[in-house]
């Protein structure tokens, strides 16, 4: 059965984009505005916010979507279905059906890729060839499907992905450093995982002693969070 459309209001939506980035699941949204982005385009073909966040990218400014949403949007129309003739690591090729009346084929081949420059083609050239062959037969044959046009990630000339980087800190005057007392740090111990930040900063700008820093045990979380940035 097709997802009904269920319109949440802006203020949900803005609560529930916070809570996304906040459980730090979901890498490509890192702000607030990305995930509310996810979670509107979601609703306008009827997805759930969880699967609008897991299924649904906006690359270049269009919104690609897995494979595995368009095919279940496809079979959940109630209009249209498909099936699978071929799919290996050489070709994939999909028949397209109205009912039981067969409206065309999709097939993109491994050739078809090298052409057209399709990402993923040497980790996972199965699912890459299936994810375009899917795309292109939905917007040929069942363009109803969805109120905007879709496309699968491997169809975009270029990919967001997190790179190093280094920041550059600008030089600025010496200061006397002035550590805490112990009535400051018995009151800094009371926090939670929100402030470690502020740890690892006093711990740089050498503010705790050295037994302070070993009661806090942050050197080895220092080196965790380095790890994950």
């Amino acid at each position: 059965m097709r997802n009904e459309i269920q319109i949440m209001p802006v203020n949900d939506i803005m609560n529930m984009s916070k809570m996304f980035v906040e459980s730090g699941m979901f890498t490509d949204a890192k702000s607030v505005a990305q995930a509310f982005v996810k979670i509107q385009a979601g609703q306008e073909i009827g997805l759930a916010p969880f699967a609008a966040m897991s299924g649904i990218n906006v690359i270049m400014g269009k919104p690609t979507f897995g494979a595995g949403v368009i095919a279940s949007s496809v079979k959940g129309s109630l209009k249209y279905d498909f099936k699978v003739k071929e799919k290996n690591e050489k070709v994939c090729s999909i028949d397209y059906f109205e009912g039981k009346e067969l409206i065309g084929n999709s097939t993109f081949t491994i050739e078809d890729a090298k052409k057209q420059g399709t990402k993923n083609l040497d980790k996972f050239p199965k699912n890459m060839l299936y994810a375009r062959a899917m795309s292109n037969g939905q917007k040929w044959f069942c363009p109803d499907v969805f109120q905007m046009a879709v496309y699968v990630p491997e169809e975009m000339t270029e990919v967001t992905e997190d790179i190093p980087h280094v920041e550059v800190v600008e030089p600025v005057t010496a200061k006397p450093i002035q550590t805490l007392s112990d009535k400051q740090f018995d009151k800094l111990l009371i926090t939670d995982i929100a402030t470690i930040e502020k740890y690892l900063n006093a711990i740089e700008e050498g503010k705790l002693n050295a037994t302070q820093v070993q009661v806090l045990n942050l050197e080895d979380k220092l080196t965790e969070l380095r790890k994950d940035v």
